[in-house]
């Protein structure tokens, strides 16, 4: 900066040195012709009163030599006639009535002319008079002597300006470092907002000239520094609240570029890096998605709909709504997409649909049976007494099989209604274990199926009736699909804090790809065989949601043909959930 200062400096001091030169070398240049025109005209009032004769040519010759530096005298008529001359013939001299000298004397006694002469090839100065017998005298000047004058004082004028140079560049530079200091101490402030946000007052400047900015400068200073600081403040505030919100949000402008996008939406997608500054391409090609952010964009279209993720497969809600100014204006500002996760909800719809159509299903299938045995007794077609005692059994044992059907749905149905269970004691698992062990002798006989009971005593915080239906379910299964003279071997342990319960089986096992669905509603490996053997499809449902209630865990293992391991760990002080999900396992 200070460069630049003496530099410019520099030159308005060169030009002002110039152009006082050149007013200078004019002023002196004029007044040097002003007193030119005076002595020449004393000379020529001289010459006319001290001497007269008719013979101009000699007369001007004559005058020539007694003026001070040999002044060129001419003599010339009324009619513009040369009559004399002191440096020429007369006779080869033009007419000279056409000179401004002449024609000026010729009307006003008195006339004067600088021109450059094209004989001589210089400036000449020409004064002219009007002699009372109409003879016109008229002298000539070179006019070069002037320039050798100005020439002349030259080297003292280049000495001048140099010293006037080197005076201008000691006061440039002390003027600059007085003058720079303040603003290298702005630029020094703003640098500082610039890097932290922070103000610092400026110190008084030198120059009383300068306080006005100066002062003016500290308070801008001081509100930007604010001013950067409530947004600084605010763009934290707001990227929090973003960042944090369970909904994933982007925002978009109207050529679909991305402007903002918080972390719930970049999982949604996928996306490590930061997508925004790039399009909407570059985030997801779903054709809904990218029609719907075109429709807001350019109609101020508003829209919602679900969709399913690219990763993970969860199930999004997305709305779809324009950024306008003014609710009359269509053009949109932008538009903002908003993802919802309704994965559970949907979920639960779909669970809801499919139990209230497998419910119906199942209750319709004996109610058929019963309405069907009722109708042929009615009839009278049935007569035989043993055929009626069958249709009667028949009808009963449908009727029992609702019953059981009704009971496992009022019981998922409790379940699903409660975050905590109430009337806990210390029960045994062991002792459960063995009880319901004995209440399945009738169903272990007919198929010949061993069963033992062994392990910890398996002492749990929880209702006894809760624990009794969670084993019966397991045990009752692993005989149910066991096969004719096969095991079923029930241990309980203790370890870490959490008791596990084990059930195992020899019977026909379960296919690797329905391993995690047999605890969903309704849902039965082969369901003929289920429905023969008079399962619900509800006992593994009921036994996930009771694990879930006591904060427990699942886990399954099985072979096709060779049997099935189900472990449920539960905590020894299990004090219920909010959350009645278990967490499924597979055994390795």
């Amino acid at each position: 900066m200070k460069r630049a200062f003496v530099i410019r400096s520099l030159l308005i001091s060169l030009a002002a040195l110039v152009i006082a030169g050149i007013v200078s070398a004019f002023t002196v240049q004029q007044e040097y012709i002003d007193g030119r025109k005076a002595e020449m005209r004393e000379l020529i009032n001289l010459m006319s009163a001290t001497e007269t004769s008719s013979d101009y040519a000699s007369l001007a010759k004559k005058m020539a030599k007694i003026t001070p530096d040999s002044l060129r005298v001419t003599y010339i008529a009324p009619d513009g006639t040369v009559l004399g001359d002191s440096d020429a013939d007369p006779a080869s001299m033009e007419n000279h009535k056409s000179h401004e000298e002449v024609r000026a004397a010729m009307e006003s006694s008195w006339g004067e002319d600088i021109r450059h002469s094209t004989t001589l090839n210089a400036d000449m100065l020409y004064t002219a008079k009007k002699l009372p017998n109409g003879i016109i005298i008229r002298l000539s000047s070179y006019l070069k002597s002037i320039y050798d004058h100005i020439w002349s004082f030259m080297p003292g004028l280049l000495a001048g300006l140099f010293l006037a140079l080197a005076v201008a560049v000691m006061l440039a530079w002390k003027l600059s470092t007085g003058t720079s200091k303040p603003l290298e101490a702005i630029a020094s402030s703003l640098g500082t907002i610039n890097r932290s946000g922070y103000s610092t007052d400026l110190p008084a400047p030198k120059y009383k000239e300068l306080t006005p900015i100066v002062n003016e400068i500290n308070m801008l200073s001081k509100k930007i520094s604010n001013t950067l600081a409530e947004l600084t403040a605010q763009r934290k505030r707001i990227s929090y609240l973003l960042n944090n919100m369970s909904e994933g949000m982007i925002l978009l402008d109207n050529c679909q570029k991305i402007l903002l996008i918080n972390h719930s939406a970049r999982a949604s997608f996928g996306v490590s890096g930061n997508p925004e500054g790039k399009s909407l391409l570059c985030l997801t090609r779903i054709p809904h998605i990218i029609e719907a952010a075109q429709k807001a964009g350019e109609c101020g279209k508003r829209d919602s709909f679900d969709f399913t993720s690219e990763n993970g497969g969860r199930i999004l809600r997305l709305s779809v709504s324009p950024v306008t100014g003014k609710e009359s204006s269509g053009d949109s500002g932008g538009i903002i997409l908003l993802f919802t996760d309704v994965t559970p909800e949907r979920r639960a719809e779909q669970i809801r649909s499919e139990f209230v159509a497998n419910a119906s299903h199942e209750l319709k299938t004996p109610l058929t049976s019963i309405k069907g045995f009722a109708e042929l007794m009615q009839s009278g077609i049935v007569t035989d007494p043993k055929k009626i005692s069958e249709y009667l059994t028949l009808i009963h044992s449908e009727t029992d099989r609702m019953i059981v059907l009704i009971n496992d749905i009022l019981k998922l149905s409790e379940l699903e209604s409660i975050s905590e269970d109430s009337g806990k004691s210390c029960v045994s698992l062991l002792a459960i274990a063995k009880k319901v062990s004995s209440s399945l002798t009738i169903q272990t006989s007919e198929k010949n199926v061993t069963v033992t009971v062994d392990g910890d005593s398996g002492i749990i915080n929880a209702n006894p009736d809760r624990m009794t239906q969670l084993v019966l379910n397991l045990m009752d299964n692993a005989v149910k699909y066991n096969r004719y003279g096969g095991s079923v071997h029930v241990s309980i342990g203790k370890k870490d804090g959490a008791v596990t319960l084990i059930v195992a089986d020899t019977g026909i096992g379960i296919p690797p790809e329905s391993a995690d669905r047999v605890f969903e509603r309704f849902y039965r490996v082969d369901k003929g065989h289920s429905r023969k053997i008079g399962g619900t499809g509800l006992g593994l449902s009921i036994v996930k949601h009771i694990t879930g209630l006591y904060k427990g865990k699942i886990g399954l293992k099985s072979k096709v043909g060779k049997g099935t391991v189900i472990k449920v760990t539960l905590p020894a002080s299990a004090k219920g959930s909010s959350q009645p999900r278990p967490t499924f396992t597979a055994l390795p």
